[in-house]
Order: structure tokens, then sequence, then C-alpha cells
């Protein structure tokens, strides 16, 4: 718990100073007077008094921010310091303020996506493992071993490339096109077991193309991820099953089983590798099983309940409570990028890009009633996945950092009275009509804004609470 929430907060207080400062630097180079910079809302933990004569204040709720400037609609401002004043400067100046601190968190993100990609990370190339029965990937015909070239034209070199390309497709009813190439699955099996003596992809055939049928792709599954909802697993090599971690309270841990324990079979059926491990137990929820294992050079048959759990259909999986010893991935399936100084920036900018577009056109699908608003997730969500990716590592909390930094950039421009956009919307017909938008109709867009943000953040908590 204290993890998760030093991690969430810490993401959080980063992305809104990244924010706020957007706003306040272009304020100040514009010669506009900022009275108070403030990261987070409510009671003050930390304020001061600068040398500028800004407030600087850090409050106990780091959910946002804002910079409050000098501005005769609030102030009481002397005629000598009414040049400064934010109302009264040129249209295309505010224009610049209120852009500043969206475009900020923009560039902000593309700059951690480049950290990400000149630090270098060993990724898999996607290779199909089990395909799930009544699955739409077995319904087009997708069979395990095969490497997914491309989805829907779009070259998928690692499953973070096969997730974004599905996620594009998000509330699609028709075809999801599927480029694949089959493997030998026997040489990758025994690259994996010899310690990778080869990193040559034991290719089997020629790239086929699937039509994948899909109907309203996505639109209402939140629990699941596309690669799953799309009935495919990643494929892993056929390792023994020896145990690293056993969970406490786990059905593992009540029969007594160890870690370093090897399982041989369950009830007198033998255990090839941890392919057959999981499909057995998971096939068999709350079933009381023998489980034969070898423990320091014994042979040891200990009677145990398997646990169960929802799967994301619905279903019951069985559940046994243990973590098995690291996998041996042939390299033929590893690669890493590491990209130099200017690549890497070029590299975290198309990312920046894709996720801008991606993040409108999903928005754009809920809007229109093709993506149902469970999708919608708050800080709880938030939470979680902070916690989860600062546990895998830095590079991985890095990326969820420049996600969320998009995400804030994005949602900060829509044209919503009480968001930056909806500002910018004021002013962009200023500058079109010549004439400010009379205040009493800024006061009624900025209730309705209001009504809309608070009812978005009230169904995304809603769906937090629901899921957890």
């Amino acid at each position: 718990m204290l993890t998760t929430i030093l991690t969430t907060l810490f993401a959080l207080a980063v992305l809104v100073s990244i924010h706020e400062a957007g706003h306040f630097f272009v304020a100040r180079w514009s010669g506009v007077k900022v009275l108070r910079f403030s990261v987070g809302f409510g009671r003050p933990i930390f304020q001061r008094i600068g040398q500028d004569g800004t407030e600087y204040v850090l409050a106990w709720l780091p959910l946002g921010g804002y910079v409050r400037m000098l501005d005769t609609r609030n102030d009481d401002v002397p005629k000598h310091e009414m040049a400064a004043a934010f109302d009264q400067q040129k249209v295309w100046v505010r224009i610049a303020i209120v852009a500043a601190g969206p475009i900020v968190n923009l560039v902000f993100a593309a700059l951690l996506y480049a950290v990400v990609q000149m630090a270098g990370t060993t990724q898999l190339i996607p290779v199909i493992g089990p395909v799930l029965v009544d699955s739409p990937a077995q319904t087009a015909g997708l069979t395990p071993v095969q490497q997914i070239i491309s989805i829907d034209g779009q070259a998928t070199r690692s499953w973070e490339a096969v997730n974004l390309a599905l996620a594009k497709r998000i509330g699609a009813t028709g075809h999801i096109e599927v480029a694949l190439q089959p493997l030998d699955s026997a040489v990758l099996q025994q690259q994996a077991v010899q310690a990778n003596t080869s990193d040559q992809l034991p290719l089997l055939g020629p790239v086929v193309s699937y039509s994948v049928p899909v109907n309203r792709w996505l639109a209402d599954a939140v629990q699941t991820s596309p690669i799953s909802q799309l009935g495919i697993q990643p494929w892993r090599p056929n390792v023994p099953i020896v145990i690293d971690r056993v969970i406490e309270g786990g059905a593992a841990q009540r029969a007594g089983l160890l870690v370093g324990d090897k399982i041989i079979a369950f009830n007198q059926r033998s255990m090839a590798g941890f392919n057959e491990f999981v499909a057995y137990v998971q096939s068999h929820p709350d079933a009381s099983v023998l489980v034969a294992l070898e423990r320091r050079g014994e042979l040891l048959i200990l009677p145990l309940t398997l646990h169960s759990d929802v799967d994301q259909t619905g279903g019951l999986i069985g559940k046994i409570g243990v973590g098995v010893a690291s996998i041996s991935w042939p390299y033929s399936i590893q690669y890493q990028q590491q990209l130099g100084l200017l690549e890497g920036l070029i590299d975290g900018s198309q990312k920046t890009l894709e996720m801008v577009s991606l993040t409108l056109s999903f928005l754009g699908r809920m809007v229109q009633g093709v993506v149902s608003t469970e999708h919608l997730s708050g800080p709880i969500s938030i939470a979680k996945v902070a916690a989860a990716s600062a546990a895998t590592g830095l590079i991985t909390y890095i990326s969820f950092m420049a996600y969320l930094s998009v995400s804030l950039g994005v949602l900060n421009l829509l044209p919503v009275p009480m968001l930056d956009g909806g500002h910018l919307l004021y002013y962009f017909i200023e500058l079109v009509t010549g004439r400010k938008v009379p205040d009493r109709i800024q006061a009624v867009g900025l209730r309705i804004g209001m009504a809309l943000v608070f009812s978005v953040t009230i169904i995304a908590i809603a769906n937090d609470l629901m899921r957890h």
C-alpha cells in the first residue's frame, strides 16, 4: 500500500508540476505577473514567497494544480501593474500561456519515451502460444507457434506493438487483418532448453494472412488485454516446473509446498513442463489432487486442493498459488533496441503522436457511443498501474509516466469549459470575431464544464470501485 501511494503521488506531482510550469514560464516571459504557483489542492503543506513575489505552494492533494495570475476580473489592479494583468494581454499571448501547459506535457512525454529508447530494453518478438477455444483467433484459423508480422498492415516487432495495433480497432465491427509466419516449434523449444545456443529464428514457411472476425471489438471488455480478447497467448518454452515463490494463503502453501520443489505430476499424470502445468491447474478449479514433487532428491506425494478464480470470460479457472523459476527465452525471439540521442528523440516524438492519436480516437468513439464508458479509469486504477509498473522496473515506470503525461496533455486540450481547451476555445472565438466572449456566457460554460468533468470523474471512480 505504501509503495502504491508513493509511486502514484510521485508520478502525479511530477506531471502536474510540469504542466503548471508550462503556464508559469510562458506567463513570466510574456510579462504577466504570477501571484501563486500551486501543485495540489487543499491545505498547503509547504508555501513561501519567492523573490519574484510569487507564492509557491505544495498542497496535500496532488491531483491537480494551478497558476494564479494577476487579472482585473478578480483583483484590484493598480494602474502601474495593468500591463502585467493576464486579461489585458493580446489574444495570442493568452493563447500561448494557456496552451503551454498541455503542450509541455506532450513534450515531456516525448522526452520520457526517448529515454526509454536510449536506455535500451530487451523485448520479445510476438510468437503465438496457445489459441483459445471458440475465440476470434481460432475462428480465423490461427494456430500456435507463429510470429505476428503485422496487424492491419502495421508492423509488430513486439507484444507492445501488437497490443497498440489491436487497441486502435476498439469498437470496430468487421475483420482485423493479421499476417503470420510459422516457426518450427521443436527447434524453438530446443533453443530454450540448450541455453540459447542459436539466435536464428527457425522459420518454417512463408507469411500467411488471416482475417479475424470481430463484432464491437473490446467495446465492453474492460478486464482483458487485447491479445487475450483476440484469443491468443504468448508462446512460452516448456521448462521444468521449479517453484521459486509460494504465495501466502494459497493452495500450495496450505499443502506444504516449498520454494525449490520441482513438480512432476498431478494425480499420476506427468507434467512434462510449464505449459502442461498451467493448462492442468487452470482446467481444474477447486479440485483435490495428489501432487508428486521432487524435494532435495526425494520423491514426495502431497494432497492439495486447488483454489479458483473468475477468468476474463466469467468462467472459473484453477489457481495453485506459486511462482515458477525464470524462463530461459531463446535468443532468437529476443531483441534489444538501443537508439542514439537523435534517433531516440525522433522515435519518442513519433510514439507520443501515436498515443495522442489513439487517445483522441478512443474518446471520439466513446462520445459516439461505440465504446462503453466502463473503459474510463479513475485514481484507483492509476494507482495500481503505477505500483505495478514501478515494481517491474524503472524503464516500465518511465513508460507509464509518459503515457500519463500524454493523457494529461490531451485531456486538457479538449474544448471543455473549465479545462485549458475550453479557455482556448473562447480565445479562438475572440480571434475570429475580434470581440471577447461575454463573461456571462463564460460563466454558463464554466458551470456546464464543471458538471461534465465532475460527472466523468464520478463515472471513473465508480468503475474503479466496481473493478476493485
